[in-house]
């Protein structure tokens, strides 16, 4: 399912930043991954939910999270409306989305590692928050 964020709007669905440090950063990170966490600590934003996925699962997103513990959490967020929000905490064999919005999504939390999941989820989760008509409420 694709969304669209209201009639004719040609506007992103999906936001992206970097929220916070949990572990010190790995040593071994490249300067293409600095990079990259350099312009993911700005707001990113995507237009579909799989082009979000497609890039959590892209390379140079793996070098930057590959860790065996999670080091950094990100925000993901309605473009319309920043305060439905979830986190994203990404290691080595994992991708946990944990709901911030408390609509009643997965029981506030999902695990996995399998890209059709993890859309699959997502697309759930935009579905429950998303109501174009109370955005600016």
């Amino acid at each position: 399912m694709d969304f669209v964020c209201a009639m004719g709007d040609n506007l992103p669905l999906l936001t992206m930043v970097k929220s916070r440090e949990i572990d010190d950063e790995p040593i071994s990170l490249s300067e293409e991954s600095k990079n990259l966490l350099n312009t993911l600590s700005s707001l990113c934003s995507f237009y579909t939910v799989d082009d979000f996925v497609g890039f959590i699962f892209s390379e140079k997103f793996r070098n930057l999270v590959e860790s065996p513990s999670p080091w950094i959490i990100f925000e993901i967020g309605m473009y319309l409306d920043h305060q439905k929000n979830m986190q994203l905490i990404v290691s080595s064999d994992k991708i946990m989305l944990v709901d911030n919005v408390g609509c009643g999504w997965n029981n506030g939390a999902f695990e996995s590692s399998d890209k059709k999941e993890i859309s699959r989820e997502m697309k759930s989760w935009c579905e429950m928050v998303f109501e174009p008509n109370s955005r600016f409420e």
